[in-house]
């Protein structure tokens, strides 16, 4: 039987009267690429910065590898790959000299492991630039590769495609799904971009006030979706409000500025219709869809 990466019993964290975390219980199986989900503030770094032993619980306990003694638990945090945040990284150093810089810290300065954790995430044609010339891209890729040094078995990852183009956040997609298959890598991630959670993700974990009030597989989300009107529309807001007001529907999704999400079973198609002539507003396009990570989210915490 595998030994789950980590587990948090009744894990809490307090800062003065105000809970950070509250209460949280979960495991995080081998293999496992894990989706954090929440607003800002909501708790996710907080149990990124416990598990990294960068702050410490209030309340509960967590178990890593199987430890859950104190120096084990020291010990077993020397299997982590930890990006939080934006990596600290030198821009007058190379992509390599930043790579050999942090392998001293870890105490090892082999440089083929320099190497191979360069062609991980594509900069081993660029290693010998200065970090003051690397793009955005560039740089959460080398943050990816200081966290990949020390060959870790579970990877903690806080926005790691926070502000990357898509093509970026593709390759970041298809580096840490290499490194699941490849090398047996669990992962804990956080992002603001559900689209491309839904997308890596093969479970889900939703804080919302420093609670976990939800967890869910990749197969539940697919089990639970519905079918759902998109409705494109010139005019987004006025028509969330007629929607609101004539079937009182509190948390209307809508997505890239246009594109209004209402439930098929809430109304047939031709009431909706109706009620759009009514009032005057224009629609672009109509079609179904499946509910996606997005709108479970806001179904979720829409009355919390």
């Amino acid at each position: 039987m595998n030994i789950p990466v980590f587990e948090a019993r009744g894990l809490g964290k307090r800062y003065g009267m105000a809970y950070a975390l509250q209460d949280v219980d979960m495991v995080i199986e081998q293999g496992d690429i894990y989706g954090l989900i929440g607003e800002n503030g909501a708790g996710k770094t907080t149990l990124m910065r416990i598990i990294s032993g960068l702050v410490y619980p209030s309340e509960g306990n967590i178990v890593l590898f199987g430890q859950s003694k104190p120096r084990d638990i020291i010990q077993a945090r020397k299997r982590l790959g930890i990006f939080i945040e934006r990596p600290a990284l030198y821009p007058h150093l190379s992509a390599f000299g930043n790579l050999k810089f942090y392998s001293g810290l870890y105490g090892f300065g082999n440089n083929s492991r320099i190497r191979e954790v360069l062609e991980w995430v594509s900069l081993s044609d660029v290693g010998n630039k200065r970090v003051s010339q690397f793009s955005l891209g560039m740089r959460q890729r080398l943050g990816l590769a200081i966290a990949l040094l020390n060959h870790p078995k579970f990877l903690i990852l806080d926005e790691p495609i926070n502000g990357l183009d898509p093509a970026g956040i593709v390759e970041i997609r298809n580096i840490l799904t290499r490194l699941v298959h490849e090398n047996g890598v669990s992962i804990l991630i956080s992002s603001h971009i559900l689209s491309e959670l839904q997308l890596l993700a093969t479970k889900f974990a939703f804080i919302h006030k420093g609670r976990l009030i939800k967890e869910l597989t990749h197969e539940d989300l697919i089990q639970s979706s519905q079918v759902q009107y998109r409705i494109k529309t010139a005019n987004t807001s006025a028509a969330v409000q007629i929607l609101q007001q004539e079937l009182n529907i509190p948390n209307i999704m809508v997505s890239n500025g246009s594109e209004v999400f209402i439930p098929k079973n809430k109304i047939e198609l031709e009431a909706l219709l109706s009620i759009f002539l009514k009032n005057e507003i224009q629609i672009e396009e109509i079609s179904l869809s499946s509910v996606n990570l997005e709108q479970y989210y806001m179904d979720l915490i829409g009355d919390k």
